[in-house]
């Protein structure tokens, strides 16, 4: 009797394998090869899940990013004020080390420059991620206007941006506290400085 495939959990072995290989080796080391050898299966398993690498790429960031939006939404339940905030940026940007899920991230930036269609899917996340500093940031900042809100959400997400790549480049640079000491002062540009002593007072 054959033996019955759970299709979806091996397309989620293989886009572990990815992962792993892109956050060692980068886009360039990611081959069918390197990602069957290092999953345990054939090169022909791959091929039957994705037609190229852009697919694979592709899929790989979208398991990041949801897995991404579930670690916010499980840490949400625990925060309150603008810890809330804080968790929002923390899981953009790496602030123990570099990690395997920022490769991914990277390597899906490069391919979705010169492809509208991976760009649709980027500005899609984006505008999720978008949504959840919104309605956080709202009711902390009450006196901004709807623009002036979208500005500073806007900010809080270039420099995230910033501080995502600065830290995936340069790291060795970067201790694990000073990276929590820039964080502290993204926190007070986007006027939420005073915000956590106003809800301890």
């Amino acid at each position: 009797m054959p033996k019955i495939v759970d299709h979806d959990e091996r397309r989620t072995e293989i886009v572990r394998a990815i992962i792993k290989v892109v956050g060692e080796g980068g886009l360039a080391g990611a081959t069918v090869r390197s990602i069957a050898r290092e999953g345990g299966f054939s090169s022909g398993v791959i091929a039957h899940y994705f037609a190229n690498k852009d697919e694979m790429v592709r899929y790989a960031f979208e398991f990041v990013a949801d897995r991404v939006f579930r670690r916010i939404d499980a840490r949400l339940k625990q925060a309150v004020g603008v810890d809330r905030v804080r968790v929002i940026l923390e899981e953009h940007v790496p602030i123990s080390k570099q990690d395997e899920e920022t490769a991914v991230a990277l390597a899906f930036w490069e391919m979705a420059l010169h492809d509208p269609e991976l760009r649709a899917l980027f500005r899609d996340k984006y505008r999720r991620w978008r949504d959840y500093l919104r309605l956080e940031l709202g009711p902390l900042l009450p006196d901004l206007a709807p623009d002036a809100l979208d500005r500073r959400v806007d900010l809080a997400v270039a420099m995230a941006d910033g501080l995502l790549v600065t830290f995936a480049l340069d790291g060795k640079n970067y201790r694990q506290l000073d990276r929590r000491a820039i964080l502290d002062d993204l926190m007070s540009l986007l006027g939420l400085a005073d915000r956590r002593a106003d809800a301890a007072a």
